[in-house]
């Protein structure tokens, strides 16, 4: 991981997932609280993105004939489809930017939960290694999880001393970072394991809640688009498969605090899809009613004043006719 990516991105997170965390007192409602944090922040890229997949549906038909006029000749195509975007004003990428926005973030606080020490507690490394040694954990031959471990001997020493740090830890701490007692169970389920899918456990539920959710997050934003042209349908059926068998995947083979992120992620998209495609839609709906109700009423004066024109016209020629 680069030095850039872990200071611009991974820390910000680790000290936002920390201030939660010791404002509930749970880590994994700190977790759930981080996803919802994160998806309200998204909102207005989210209204942008479905503002515009909105506009892309009621252009649906006129792409369908551009799609049979120019079958055979694929730039063209190209050429008028962007012309009809442009005419309109819509983006088609748009709507896809808030679909990979969890994916960043999703990896960033994967470091920021597999080096708790380092991105939540702001520990240095040479901090770490002394805390690994006191609780005989080798940091130079430790798996990816090493930080959890330590993290976790350190609680039992927390625990053991009656709620106080010894001072075996203080003096290798010093004030460096905030040392922290973290509790990675939550719900009977200790967060800082990863599933294993040959060792059948209650870690299992998460993976297979990750896998169930990421299906109804893609069957609700099927079911909320509407109509859509053949190409669009294939992707989102293709999506309806390819993304609960990756949130599967993951939620095997990354620790349980990222399968409960993706899960409410899941969730909590599924509650914003039906609430802003509701709203947008219903706005677009009374906008578009208004103006073919303005339409009309301009219809309507121009028939009025043509036919308040032929009138005056007539009776002027039955008036000249008379005088003469």
């Amino acid at each position: 991981m680069g030095e850039i990516f872990g200071l611009v991105i991974v820390r910000p997170l680790g000290l936002i997932l920390l201030a939660i965390f010791k404002a509930v007192g749970s880590y994994g409602l700190a977790v759930i609280l981080f996803a919802l944090i994160v998806k309200l922040i998204c909102i207005p890229l989210a209204i942008k993105g479905k503002k515009s997949m909105l506009a892309m549906n009621a252009l649906n038909a006129e792409m369908q004939q551009l799609q049979k006029k120019y079958a055979n000749n694929r730039v063209k195509l190209n050429e008028e489809m962007q012309k009809l975007y442009d005419k309109h004003g819509v983006n088609p990428m748009s709507g896809c930017l808030p679909q990979f926005i969890p994916l960043p973030i999703m990896m960033g606080l994967y470091y920021a939960v597999q080096q708790p020490l380092k991105f939540m507690m702001g520990f240095s490394d040479d901090v770490i290694s002394q805390l690994g040694s006191l609780v005989g954990v080798d940091m130079a031959s430790a798996d990816y999880y090493g930080q959890i471990t330590i993290a976790e001997k350190l609680g039992d020493l927390f625990t053991q001393n009656g709620g106080v740090w010894p001072d075996t830890v203080t003096n290798i701490t010093n004030g460096a970072g905030e040392l922290l007692n973290i509790d990675f169970s939550f719900l009977g389920l200790n967060l800082a394991q990863t599933p294993s899918i040959f060792n059948p456990s209650i870690l299992w539920v998460i993976p297979i809640l990750s896998g169930a959710t990421a299906f109804l997050a893609s069957f609700v934003m099927q079911k909320m688009q509407g109509t859509q042209n053949s190409a669009a349908a294939s992707q989102l059926k293709m999506m309806n498969l390819i993304m609960p068998l990756m949130s599967l995947y993951f939620g095997f083979i990354l620790p349980g605090t990222i399968g409960i992120y993706w899960i409410f992620n899941n969730v909590f998209s599924c509650v914003q899809e039906i609430v802003l495609t509701t709203y947008l839609r219903g706005k677009k709906e009374k906008k578009d009613a208004e103006e073919s109700a303005r339409i009309a009423a301009e219809k309507e004066a121009k028939r009025a004043a043509h036919k308040a024109a032929q009138q005056e016209q007539s009776q002027n020629a039955k008036k000249k006719k008379g005088d003469k």
